[in-house]
This record gives C-alpha cells, structure tokens and sequence, in this order.
C-alpha cells in the first residue's frame, strides 16, 4: 500500500510539475480592424503597445480568418473549417465539437474568457440553452458579451436595447467602458491565478465593432462611423493589451508567455476602417475581408523582429496551440487547420496545404492561388488571383489558368465529400449565366 502510495505522489508531483512548466497562452482578438487600422501597417494608427509587441516578435503577414464574427471564433475554439462545422453569426456551435479551452482545461491549465463570445448561450443564436455557453465548453471564468455587439458604455444590444454583459452565466449591471472592463477582468484573473497551474487567457474585445464609442473623456467620444471615432477606439484597445501585458511583466510571466494577437475578420469600410490596397472588406473573401494584422510575441522563444510570409489560417492555432503548450488530447479531432509552430519558431515558411475560408462565398488557398467560388446555383463565376504577386487582386487569372481552377475546385470537392450535407457549399459553376463580380480596384 505505501508503495502505491509512493507511486501515486510521484506521478502527482510530475504531472503538477509538468503544468507549471507549460507556458501560458494569451489570445487577443480585435473585432473588424482593416489591414489600415494598426500602426505597423498604416502610421495615421497609434497603437505603440500592439506595434511593440510585432516589432518584438513575429509579424504575420499572411494570416486569414473568415469574413464575418462567429465564423472565425468557431475556426479559433474547434480548429475546423467553417464549412465543415457549418457556423453563422446566429446559429451557435455544436457540442459535438471538442473545444481549445477543453482540451487544455483537461490538461490543467485554468481557462479565462474576456470579451466576445458570440458561439451559443445567447437568445439570439439557435443554439440557446446553458450548455452552449463560455464557461459549458471549456472555460472556468467569462465575463463580457455573448451576442454579437454592444452599446461600449450601456452594454446593451443596440436593436433591442437588451443587457447583454454577463459573469460566468449571469447578467451584470457594471458601469464603464467596455475595452477597459474586459481588461481589468483579465487582470484581476492573473492576479488572483493559482501560481502552480499556466492559464489560457482568450481576451476577445468587442472593439472596433459597431456602434462604436472613443473611450471616455476623448473629443471623438460620439458614438459614429467616422474614422476618427474608430481610431480612438482602437488607441483604447490599444492602451488596454498594453496594461494587460504590463501586469504579465509585473508577475514576472512575459518569458513564460506566448501572445497571439489578431484580427477576427477585415475592416468594416461603412464604419470607418480601411484596408488599404487589400480590395473589399468585411462580408467578403477578397483579401481586404479575410487578410488581417496579427502577431505572435514569445520573448526567448520567437526571435524579435520577424515578418513572416507563411500562409496560416484561424483554424491552424488550435494545433500550434497544443504543440507549444506540449497537450496531447485523448481522442484529438483531424482537424483541419496546420501545426505551424515548428515553422514560426525556426523563423521559416512551410508548404500549407489546401485550405478554406469563408462560409458563403469560399476562397480556395493553395499559395500563392486563391480561388473565389460561390455556393452552387448562386450564378457567378470562378475568380482565381495571385495573391502574392498581386495582393489588390486586379488580376483574375482563370481564364489564363484552367489547370490551376480545376485542381483547387477537385480540392473542394474531394474536401465536400466529409461535410454534412446541411453544411454543405457549392461550387459555382462556369456556365450557366454566371456572371462576373464587380471588376477590382483601380490605381
């Protein structure tokens, strides 16, 4: 018996010591920021605390999301393609999917959300009940929003007027800025942490999104759609991932810190945001919807001053996620997305494989081709650009490109053959009446 017992104290002790070792995770996801509204990228933005945090670790130049919200939010919890977990901005997603959180939860790490949730649990989505929520798949703690947008001051739904700011599953009457609430929540998690166990921190602002409000006390403080509104908002998220990090060096953690940080869809041009050269934006695949600023920040581990060029997705941080913190689920997903963490960590690009973006309309990535097709019968026609050569994608190369069509559009289709029919998109077809989309921007 007291060997049993001997047996069991080492296997504790290890697993315990094992936990401790493993770094912490920080997730920080803006909501609709343009390629043009961060400051390494467009110098009218005053984001010192993010542009830091680039200049000091990994730039991700080729990093895509999906077009809208939830449909990121669900490639970032499951890492599978939208097209496969069938999510829109009020459907929820399906317990069937095992989620980030869950998986480290399981392996001790403490689970916090700050911020967006936007995936169940809210009357507005079809997925409704209790056991869609934050804290039901994966995170001990939530605080923030369940729904889609709020009212920064209010914190109400601005169709209906409805609260929608909760602590762990119950509403919250709490008066200020909501940037600055959702960051001093993730703060007084971390000061309140169990010391022996790493964290996963999703710190997911509701900032830039509309309506959107200055903080208090600034001149642009109306609510509005105008650029100077937005870039006071994002100067606030801004200020707000800069307290947040200074507590993380306050505790000494920064060294046993990995910070991903990025955008969950392109710039909503109606309210202000640019995207610069990238054409559209938020609502579509072209680059200007699914191409967003992101960094990675790892001081010892990241070398500083990076600007990768490697193609990744949303859906590829749940794998990289489990390889850095060294997690090894009981019954993993095949997942769709990519480990790339070997590739970043060694400061070198790898081969992607073909993958997906976008939920209606679909963009095909096989680097450098990007493939734009719709759901099938809708009635436009196939458009495939270059985007490294062509990032603008003024270029629509499919008629000087039959092969390169064909084979991305055989990738969908053999990739359909797994998807729920009721999940299911299409392909347009080239025949038919289709017809072209509007033609790219000009110089």
């Amino acid at each position: 018996m007291n060997r049993i017992f001997f047996l069991s104290l080492v296997l504790l002790t290890g697993w315990v010591f094992g936990a401790t070792e493993r770094p912490n995770v920080m997730i920080v996801v803006a909501d609709d920021e343009g390629w043009g509204d961060i400051g390494w990228n467009n110098p009218e933005v005053k984001t010192p605390n993010l542009d830091k945090l680039a200049a000091e670790g990994v730039r991700l130049e080729r990093f895509y999301v999906n077009p809208i919200c939830s449909v990121t939010r669900a490639a970032l919890m499951t890492g599978m393609h939208t097209l496969r977990t069938g999510v829109e901005n009020f459907s929820g997603l399906d317990l069937k999917y095992q989620t980030l959180p869950q998986a480290l939860h399981d392996a001790g790490y403490q689970t916090w959300m700050c911020g967006k949730w936007h995936l169940g649990g809210d009357q507005e989505n079809s997925l409704s009940g209790p056991e869609y929520l934050p804290t039901a798949r994966g995170f001990d703690h939530h605080y923030g929003l369940l729904g889609g947008a709020v009212d920064y001051n209010t914190h109400r739904k601005p169709r209906t007027q409805e609260l929608d700011w909760w602590r762990n599953g119950q509403p919250v009457e709490e008066v200020g800025y909501s940037t600055d609430l959702l960051a001093n929540e993730a703060i007084g998690l971390m000061q309140k942490r169990d010391k022996n166990r790493p964290f996963l921190l999703y710190l997911a602002f509701n900032a830039i999104h509309g309506p959107i409000s200055a903080p208090p006390g600034q001149t642009a403080g109306a609510r509005g759609r105008g650029r100077e509104t937005l870039l006071a908002a994002m100067s606030g998220l801004d200020s707000a991932v800069g307290r947040v990090v200074e507590e993380l060096e306050r505790q000494g953690l920064r060294k046993k810190t990995l910070i991903i940080f990025f955008s969950d869809n392109g710039g909503d041009i109606t309210k202000g945001s640019t995207n610069l050269n990238l054409r559209e934006g938020k609502g579509t695949v072209f680059e200007g919807g699914i191409r967003v600023p992101a960094a990675m920040n790892w001081p010892g581990v990241l070398a500083a001053g990076q600007k990768s060029e490697q193609f990744l997705c949303v859906a590829d941080l749940f794998p990289t996620i489990l390889d850095v913190t060294g997690v090894k689920m009981a019954s993993p997903p095949s997942f769709d997305g990519k480990d790339i963490w070997p590739a970043l960590k060694e400061a070198r690009t790898t081969e992607h494989p073909v993958f997906f973006m976008g939920n209606k309309e679909i963009a095909i990535f096989r680097p450098p081709w990007k493939l734009i097709t719709s759901r099938q019968g809708q009635g436009a026609s196939p458009m495939l650009f270059d985007v490294v050569s062509d990032p603008s994608e003024k270029n629509d190369l499919s008629a000087q490109q039959p092969e390169i069509v064909q084979e991305l559009t055989q990738a969908f289709q053999m990739y359909a053959k797994d998807i729920p029919q009721k999940a299911r998109r299409g392909l347009g077809g080239t025949g038919g009446g289709a017809k072209k989309r509007p033609p790219g921007p000009q110089n």
